[in-house]
């Protein structure tokens, strides 16, 4: 057996069991409900916990309602899968009725549930009855997140005609060669014949977070390669010979990468919070606004693509060109504002969270957390221990001794940034139901293969073993 659903552990105990009709289905249905018995005591104990959601079709074309919990559990904060159920529809109701039926049946409080996130489609996040509405109702201190990973995604794609065109253009001779067999084969050849650094072309995946960059960057790296393979086969090869078409190429391949950069601290800012991410987010901004200037000012040492290009064929970009690139800097940085700024203007007024040692008290804050927060902030030894990169953890080490502060903190650093966890588990059962075992309850397996809680399956088959029967 492949340890493809759960670790070595779990796979050497599932083979030491005499093999019988369904037994290693039922030793997997076994481990997983234990596991899913374990975290929802972890979650029934915590005080706080907060959910991140998705859908998306298998590949049986079957709609997978995912939900990943985060909690805090022995003074630590834990995340894991929740659930995965099939829905039908996927309409706000039946989405949250499938949550809101999970919650119950299993114990849980909507009252402690402080925060959700998902992504910006409108059976999520509609105005009237969505699924964050309906989520509000039943727990009117949560706080909502639109994942940062889409709404980065949705600030991307706002391009101007002329980029448009050329991005359009790159994306249909990589289309020309990488979707057909033969001619993926005979340009591989091509590319090892002379010796490239590369031998592919890279797929552009609209529903992929870093495809564009990717894309982008191996044609321009591969462009003369392309050339010389698309001479006298396609139009495109005129694209290709234009050096303005290229001078645009390479400052998307140059821009996308950056903004792949930005994605990828996305993807791993569940070890963030969300003031990381703030940061991260306004620091990029302001580079948009230093990029610009520098396009202004001739200087092109900000894109090192485009600038290798221009130093090579010694050009001097038109101003139409440098224009155009100004303009969509401007609007990436407008784009990021439309976005962000909101959400970064609605935690100015908590910054105490993320720095608890200024002199300000904030006007919003109650009596008593003002009176908590003037005795952690002339605390010595904690002002010594504190780390910013730490920032939950040190909330959570003085939840005992300023409760109120603790309280109102964690609401705000408990909730996921994105929903890439989501992603992530459906990525995950891509492996686990394939087109040969299409008929597959996904639930089980996905949950031992993507659960953060170490099942323990000696202790499972012993508790079940008068289920095996030996002459098996």
């Amino acid at each position: 057996m492949r340890p493809t659903m759960f670790g070595e552990k779990e796979v050497k105990e599932i083979e030491r069991i005499p093999l019988s009709n369904n037994t290693v289905a039922r030793r997997i249905d076994e481990m997983a409900e234990w596991a899913e018995d374990e975290l929802i005591r972890r979650v029934v104990c915590s005080k706080y916990y907060t959910l991140q959601l998705d859908e998306s079709t298998d590949v049986q074309g079957l709609s997978q309602l995912l939900v990943f919990v985060r909690y805090i559990w022995q003074n630590d904060v834990h995340e894991d899968i929740l659930f995965c159920k099939p829905i039908s529809r996927g309409t706000a109701e039946e989405i949250f009725n499938a949550i809101d039926s999970y919650i119950k049946e299993k114990g849980l409080q909507w009252k402690n549930c402080f925060g959700i996130c998902t992504d910006g489609a409108r059976a999520m996040c509609g105005k009237n009855s969505s699924v964050v509405t309906r989520v509000l109702k039943q727990s009117p201190c949560a706080l909502w997140t639109h994942c940062s990973l889409h709404r980065e995604a949705l600030v991307s794609k706002a391009l101007p005609n002329d980029f448009k065109t050329v991005l359009n253009t790159a994306v249909k001779i990589v289309n020309y060669i990488k979707t057909k067999p033969l001619q993926a084969c005979l340009f591989q050849k091509l590319c090892e014949e002379m010796g490239s650094l590369h031998t592919s072309l890279l797929l552009h995946m609209e529903v992929r977070w870093l495809s564009r960059g990717k894309v982008l960057t191996r044609l321009v790296e591969l462009r003369n390669e392309v050339t010389i393979y698309l001479e006298g086969k396609t139009e495109y090869i005129e694209s290709l010979l234009d050096k303005e078409f290229i001078l645009k190429l390479t400052y998307l391949a140059d821009i996308f990468s950056k903004l792949n950069e930005l994605n990828l601290y996305l993807q791993g800012s569940n070890e963030s919070d969300i003031f990381a991410v703030h940061d991260r987010i306004q620091a990029f901004m302001k580079k948009l606004m230093l990029w610009k200037s520098c396009i202004e000012d001739g200087k092109y040492d900000c894109f090192e693509t485009l600038e290798t290009f221009i130093i090579e064929n010694q050009l001097q970009p038109k101003t139409n060109i440098l224009s155009a690139i100004s303009t969509h800097l401007s609007l990436l940085k407008n784009n990021f504002d439309a976005y962000f700024g909101e959400e970064m203007k609605k935690l100015d007024s908590l910054n105490w969270i993320c720095n608890p040692f200024h002199d300000r008290l904030p006007s919003s804050m109650s009596t008593k957390a003002s009176e908590e927060l003037i005795d952690l902030s002339e605390d010595t030894s904690l002002k010594n221990s504190f780390n910013r990169k730490q920032l939950t953890k040190f909330w959570l080490s003085v939840a005992g001794n300023y409760p109120c502060l603790f309280d109102e903190a964690i609401k705000v650093l408990l909730p996921f940034s994105t929903s890439y966890l989501c992603e992530a588990g459906f990525s995950a059962m891509i492996s686990v139901k394939t087109k040969y075992r299409n008929k597959l309850d996904v639930s089980n397996s996905l949950r031992l293969k993507v659960t953060k809680i170490e099942v323990d399956a000696k202790a499972v088959m012993t508790k079940n073993r008068k289920q095996i029967h030996p002459s098996h």
